[in-house]
């Protein structure tokens, strides 16, 4: 076999022991896919956001209860609560079922009331499983009371022409004028106490730039470290095979030629690349179309995370060929595997840790590979400035890696 050819071969049996087992590679993308689905899930499709039922029953039926209805229906609250019209024993029962937040109670007479201003009820029932939601409910109806408080103050006269056009369900044309125009007065006379001007705005023409924002949710941010996850175990796995290859005398016999032990390093590395390439591919291709990245992305993080594979791959076989023998080697691979996941943010985001044990986890090869990847995917960085570092310092790492190994693999002879 020439030495050529030998890497190439050597490849080819790796990814031949490896599809013959098959539970090793179905483990090494199941593991980060079920991670990253059940979490984005967990966390409502990955948004983050809060979202609850509101519950109303309006016994007034009036323009004003209409309006106080309407609006939950309107603004970021339309946002967070689907607002539904029920009857008094529907509310009842789907509070009862723990199916709503809140449930809003408006009673007969509320809008004669306001118009008069006379007092006026609202009756609130909060769900007792939940807490944020039904804060949030109680608080925006407070909010609306003092507004319509400030009305009838400050808009009484107005009020007072508008009650007879309501009641009777006609609107003059003059009063109609007359009412605008009282209401413009009023706004005008309190423009510089309600609304004063806070910022100075300055006209200023700028290049129009493209619009590529993303919609940054917990699911994403778990996205690239999870799959970091899957290149960390097949890496570590990929390793601890040498230690097999030198038992079975694989190394001993290919020692007697230098120029092939170097290639069967080579094809080791090729034959990882490979692995690492069918793992991007799948798992960057399932996580764009999942959280919708444009598709001119995949291919840059697929070639990033393959080459943050190989960095990966170089340490653990230096640290495997250190060892004095195979089981101490996959104790301490082991042993290394999981602080390299818990500080490097693929168990959680880096976002989501306490700031000293990010900036812990930033300095490990994979948290620094994987936080370059982050600024330019996640945060819009440009790429040649968020990747450049990491790919120094990776290239460094992997060239230094991998020139140590091909000095150690030699030393397996004498440790088995």
């Amino acid at each position: 076999m020439s030495s050529q050819r030998m890497p190439i071969t050597v490849a080819g049996l790796r990814l031949k022991r490896l599809v013959r087992e098959k539970w090793g590679l179905i483990s090494w993308l199941a593991i980060p896919t079920i991670i990253v689905f059940l979490m984005s899930l967990i966390a409502g499709t990955g948004s983050g956001k809060l979202t609850g039922k509101l519950l109303i029953t309006d016994h007034d039926e009036s323009a004003v209860s209409q309006l106080l209805a309407g609006s939950f229906n309107q603004g970021p609250l339309a946002e967070i609560f689907t607002a539904k019209q029920v009857t008094e024993d529907e509310g009842r029962q789907l509070m009862d079922a723990g199916e709503a937040s809140a449930w809003i109670t408006i009673d007969a007479g509320f809008g004669e009331a306001f118009m008069n201003n006379q007092p006026g009820q609202l009756r609130l029932v909060k769900n007792p499983a939940q807490s944020i939601l039904p804060q949030m409910v109680e608080t925006s109806m407070q909010l609306l009371v003092d507004a319509a408080t400030y009305i009838q103050i400050l808009f009484a006269e107005e009020l007072a022409v508008l009650k007879p056009m309501l009641e009777t369900q006609k609107f003059d044309d003059a009063n109609l004028v007359a009412l605008t125009l009282g209401i413009k007065q009023q706004l005008e006379r309190l423009e510089s106490t309600l609304f004063p001007p806070q910022l100075k705005l300055i006209e200023k023409q700028v290049a129009e730039v493209e619009e590529t924002s993303t919609n940054i949710t917990f699911g994403l941010l778990m996205f690239p470290g999870a799959i970091i996850m899957a290149l960390i175990f097949s890496a570590n796995s990929l390793a601890v095979l040498i230690w097999d290859d030198a038992g079975n005398g694989v190394i001993p016999r290919l020692a007697a030629t230098p120029k092939a032990l170097q290639a069967y390093s080579t094809g080791q590395f090729l034959g990882a690349a490979a692995v690492f390439t069918f793992l991007t591919t799948v798992l960057a291709t399932l996580g764009g179309l999942y959280f919708a990245l444009p598709w001119w992305q995949i291919p840059a993080i697929i070639v990033w995370l393959v080459f943050a594979g190989l960095v990966l791959y170089a340490m653990f076989v230096f640290i495997a060929l250190l060892m004095p023998t195979g089981k101490v080697a996959n104790i301490t691979i082991s042993a290394t595997t999981f602080p390299l996941l818990m500080l490097g943010g693929s168990f959680f985001p880096m976002e989501s840790m306490p700031p000293w044990l990010a900036g812990i986890g930033q300095f490990l090869p994979n948290g620094f590979l994987l936080k370059g990847l982050k600024d330019w995917l996640l945060r819009q960085e440009p790429m040649m400035e968020a990747l450049w570092l990491p790919a120094v310092l990776g290239l460094v790492m992997l060239a230094a890696f991998w020139l140590l190994s091909r000095v150690l693999v030699r030393q397996l002879i004498h440790k088995v």
